[in-house]
């Protein structure tokens, strides 16, 4: 039986393939933030490559950082030791959420629909209501393909299963919930490996 997952969407621009670079360059640039032993290797679960850290000195929070800049502008997961993994992990989630909402405000800005971004307040905000206001900034297309649930917004099975939801919509709707700072997620039946970095 597979079990039912969550995947929320942080990462705005969704037409704007990442930019892909040689290992060798990912690893180069760990190392200026100041690592020593850096290599890649192939990770099993994620069926790609990874940039490994295996300094076992003291990490300042500026060298997380940076890792984390460099993980994010080349699109390899960065791993370290278990310990510093631990405080590396909340850092570079803060910042894989700022950029994605950098990222959705400039895709936003782009068609201007910027300007007619609705406010979310998730202490005040109607989450509805709030869903509904997206889906007319996004057009006739996106509307009823979204659905609240608890305390997040998720899409329509129909939506998605009778393609009526095209890419631009599918876009707008995803990067006006991301820079909103709204949640909204697929729903799926796929199993997900506890403690497996995502992106």
């Amino acid at each position: 039986m597979k079990t039912l997952f969550i995947g929320l969407l942080f990462a705005g621009a969704f037409d704007t393939p990442p930019v892909l670079v040689r290992p060798e360059i990912a690893i180069q640039k760990i190392t200026a933030c100041g690592f020593k032993k850096v290599d890649s290797k192939f990770d099993d679960t994620l069926q790609e490559d990874v940039i490994e850290v295996l300094d076992d000195v003291s990490i300042s929070d500026e060298q997380l950082r940076c890792a984390a800049l460099v993980s994010l502008s080349s699109s390899y997961y960065v791993t370290f030791p278990a310990t510093t993994e631990k405080a590396y992990q909340p850092l570079y989630w803060s910042l894989s959420r700022e950029q994605g909402k950098a990222d959705a405000k400039a895709w936003l800005d782009k068609r201007g629909l910027l300007s007619r971004l609705p406010t979310y307040d998730p202490k005040q905000s109607n989450n509805s209501a709030f869903v509904r206001s997206l889906e007319k900034l996004c057009g006739p297309k996106a509307s009823g393909t979204l659905k609240v649930l608890n305390g997040m917004a998720t899409f329509n099975d129909s939506a998605l299963a009778t393609g009526a939801l095209d890419e631009e919509t599918l876009w707008c709707l995803t990067n006006a919930a991301a820079a909103s700072g709204y949640p909204l997620g697929f729903i799926g039946n796929e199993a997900v490996a506890p403690g497996s970095p995502h992106r």
